[in-house]
């Protein structure tokens, strides 16, 4: 759902804005701050921004995660090319050595292999940015749900595949998805069935 509203928006070449809304992941639906409805029919060519902060307790990012481009033609490109560098930095992988696939083929790992981690915490916290980053990358997508599996009880060798995720990462920093703003939409996909 969030692809196809960031594809109306370039079809219909509408600026986009980042906000955050206090609370809405811990309950939820968003917190309304007064319950005064009037506001919207007194002030109909308003800034939708305006009202949003007027009726629920939002912050305007200054800085965003996520990286908007407007090319030339008018098309959209996302990315989260800085989201990915803080990550490689939080996980002291900055100048690590990229590699080609997000994880090895065939890749199994069991629940209890490898020796457990004495402090899971960067672990889950990595797993958790990484999930955030699939809005962008959903060519990692299956693989950071596979780590998750893992996130109760991470071993060493989990850890490694999260290693080897971020050095993908490392190597695909640039790559994000590119919304056109023409108004016909088309549909590709690829598969690697045999």
């Amino acid at each position: 759902m969030w692809s196809d509203i960031v594809q109306f928006a370039a079809s219909q070449k509408w600026p986009l804005r980042q906000l955050d809304v206090k609370n809405a992941f811990l309950h939820g639906d968003l917190q309304e701050k007064d319950s005064d409805t009037s506001l919207f029919v007194k002030t109909q060519g308003a800034d939708v921004v305006i009202l949003l902060l007027y009726v629920y307790d939002i912050i305007i990012t200054g800085s965003s995660s996520f990286l908007i481009t407007y090319q030339a033609n008018g098309d959209l490109f996302i990315s989260q090319s800085k989201y990915i560098q803080d990550l490689l930095k939080k996980a002291g992988l900055e100048s690590c050595k990229p590699c080609s696939t997000p994880c090895k083929p065939h890749t199994q790992l069991l629940k209890d292999k490898g020796t457990p981690l004495p402090a899971p915490t960067m672990f889950r916290s990595l797993v958790g940015a990484l999930q955030y980053l699939t809005f962008t990358r959903p060519d990692i997508a299956y693989v950071v749900n596979y780590a998750c599996q893992f996130m109760p009880t991470p071993t060493d060798v989990h850890f490694s595949l999260v290693k080897r995720i971020l050095r993908y990462l490392h190597g695909t920093a640039a790559c994000g998805l590119n919304y056109s703003a023409s108004s016909q939409l088309h549909l590709t996909a690829f598969s690697d069935a045999d």
